[in-house]
């Protein structure tokens, strides 16, 4: 996970408008100063500037959710932030069941390539007797019909 997040990635997470984020971030309050830095994006077409873009850093999203408060109703960022956390309880439900279901995988995989190896021995066994019966049978049919009249008894 990236330790900085920028506007837009801040607007998602709680849930106020970018320009909001945007002009709190740039009043460089002194509670929030230590958790910004300034990054350039690269150039959107040539000829233009590179302009650059306030990053808040992850740990100081509670400090500004703080200073927000202070502008904006915080029933709108409850909400959010509720909606966010539903979103990760339910992500690591589904993170859990796919855990289980990936062992009962794994065991299920170990399981088969046995039974591939137990018939793989076996079609080896198979394979041998069948090679021993058609040794017998060319022998058998390489004997003259008299030898094979002989050996009967008649």
């Amino acid at each position: 996970m990236d330790l900085y997040l920028n506007p837009a990635k801040i607007t998602e997470i709680i849930g106020v408008e970018k320009e909001i984020i945007n002009r709190t971030l740039e009043r460089r309050d002194v509670d929030i100063e230590p958790y910004l830095r300034v990054v350039s994006l690269p150039p959107g077409s040539p000829g233009n500037r590179p302009k650059p873009q306030i990053q808040l850093r992850i740990d100081g999203l509670a400090l500004l959710i703080k200073k927000l408060t202070y502008n904006i109703p915080t029933d709108d960022i409850i909400e959010n932030l509720s909606c966010q956390i539903f979103h990760i309880t339910h992500l690591r439900e589904t993170c859990e069941k796919l855990e289980e279901k990936n062992q009962a995988l794994i065991t299920e995989n170990d399981q088969l390539r046995e039974s591939i190896e137990v018939f793989q021995t076996e079609k080896k066994n198979l394979s041998a007797e069948v090679d021993e019966l058609q040794s017998q049978l060319i022998a058998e049919q390489s004997k003259t019909w008299v030898a094979r009249l002989l050996k009967r008894g008649d």
